[in-house]
């Protein structure tokens, strides 16, 4: 049985345009110790679909579909309930540290808070407790550090504070939202490297979203391609990075500059740009930018199917794909 079970997801946003969708009917699972890549551009739905999970959409959202955790809906489940969850079975790694941490709070209170929270853990124990966390994230210092206030840390080094809070009640599932957005190259790694083991350590799922491809090949086992609040392709990450079905996600592949290929001309880029939530059409999201797109895919959404003939419906190793014009990949 599956970790975390996501089942047609659906979510509407209060704009001033009325109502508009921003997460379309989204399917996965998530088993204890793996890692699902969500990937696409800036609007697809990826972080929308991270705060309905944790029950943080804006107020006026509508959420319809079941996420399935412990035989639980969490989507009928009250506040109350969902503050004994939030934080604790799921816990979240924010895409930008400095405007999630309170600045006028030191830090060892701002992790101490869940301690206190879910754990009851209070003065010297609530210390202690932070401490270890603060060492096991490789923050130097940790005695000293436990009483600054976030403008007094690096980038790195609040990020490495957010993933200390995430982890203070050892939840099962971690979201991590662009969690290297801002930082060089070397600390990025370092973050990564640091979210890897922590994982590989205590068994939990990890639901990862990035930008960066490669990262994603290099952490996930699983991958799901967004597109206007949709996946519009998932599998196993081997599988998938192989043998690219969607137009969109070889959109993105073809985008990303290659080792050794000659910089002297304009960057691949995918045609037109992601779509407003209120103007989606009745059928694909990506037609308007897709060689390929014809009658059907402006009046009709296409539907998610194997990539690849005779392949078994094993839920957790198909490769999916949903286009009209779907290519079928060798298998």
């Amino acid at each position: 049985m599956a970790l975390l079970q996501v089942d047609d997801l659906r979510v509407e946003l209060q704009t001033s345009r009325g109502m508009v969708p921003a997460v379309r009917g989204v399917s996965f699972a998530l088993e204890a110790g793996g890692t699902l890549g969500v990937v696409g551009e800036s609007g697809c739905g990826k972080s929308i679909t991270a705060l309905a999970l944790m029950g943080l959409l804006p107020d006026g959202a509508r959420t319809s579909g079941r996420i399935g955790l412990d035989g639980d809906n969490l989507l009928d489940l009250d506040e109350d309930a969902l503050c004994r969850i939030r934080g604790n079975r799921i816990a979240m790694i924010f895409q930008e540290p400095m405007t999630s941490l309170n600045p006028v709070h030191r830090i060892g209170r701002q992790i101490a808070e869940p301690l206190r929270l879910h754990r009851g853990l209070k003065g010297a124990n609530a210390r202690d407790e932070v401490l270890g966390l603060l060492d096991r994230v490789g923050l130097p210092d940790p005695a000293r550090r436990i009483d600054a206030y976030p403008h007094q840390m690096s980038g790195g080094q609040r990020q490495r504070v957010m993933i200390a809070m995430a982890l203070s009640c050892s939840p099962d599932i971690l979201l991590a939202d662009e969690p290297t957005t801002a930082l060089d190259v070397t600390i990025q790694g370092q973050i990564l490297d640091l979210i890897n083991e922590l994982v590989e350590d205590s068994g939990m799922g990890l639901i990862l979203i990035s930008h960066d491809l490669g990262v994603i090949g290099e952490t996930a086992d699983n991958v799901a391609v967004m597109y206007g609040g949709a996946m519009v392709e998932q599998g196993p990450t081997d599988r998938l990075f192989a043998h690219l079905a969607h137009p969109y996600s070889q959109g993105l592949f073809a985008a990303v500059p290659q080792p050794g290929e000659a910089r002297d001309g304009p960057l691949r880029t995918i045609p037109g740009t992601v779509p407003e939530l209120a103007d989606l059409p009745p059928g694909c999201a990506f037609a308007d930018r897709c060689a390929r797109a014809s009658d059907i895919c402006w009046g009709q959404a296409p539907t998610m199917e194997l990539v690849g003939p005779d392949r078994p419906r094993d839920r957790q190793r198909d490769h999916q794909a949903a286009c009209h014009h779907l290519r079928a990949a060798a298998p």
